[in-house]
């Protein structure tokens, strides 16, 4: 109970929110998000092309809940294991595409503080996640003199 008392979490949470505040990452994610939707150039789509833009739609979506359990994660001081960082590693995999996407559409440039928050809790993640440990308090000795 102490760590949320502590000057990590309000660090950790402060830092958090302005990396996903600051540079109004939900305004450019979903602007990002409407640039997929757009068939590519003017000409007529073909089925393969709605394809390609449902699955970066839906990998897209998977990288977004990921990264927001691991900022949640990260926040609380959550230790890894093997699964969570196999999910990791699957949207890191995922998220390659959408990086080189959204810096070809100059959002990225936008949501950087974000790209780098992900990148800094990928590595938090996969070297194990807290290392957090609460500091003991010493106990009070009393002596009792009896006369």
């Amino acid at each position: 109970m102490s760590y949320f008392k502590s000057q990590d979490f309000f660090s950790r949470l402060g830092f958090s929110f302005g990396a996903l505040i600051i540079p109004v990452a939900p305004f450019w994610i979903s602007l990002y998000f409407i640039f997929l939707c757009i068939p590519f150039g003017g000409y007529k789509s073909t089925e393969y092309e709605y394809y390609i833009m449902l699955v970066l739609i839906v990998t897209a979506c998977f990288i977004l809940v990921v990264l927001i359990l691991m900022i949640v994660g990260w926040i609380l001081n959550c230790k890894s294991n093997s699964v969570i960082n196999t999910i990791v590693v699957t949207a890191t995999f995922c998220a390659i595409p959408h990086v080189i996407i959204s810096f070809v559409l100059m959002a990225g440039i936008f949501i950087l503080p974000l790209y780098i928050l992900a990148g800094y809790l990928v590595y938090w993640y996969l070297k194990g996640g807290a290392k957090y440990q609460p500091k003991v308090k010493p106990t009070l000795k009393m002596k009792i003199k009896l006369s």
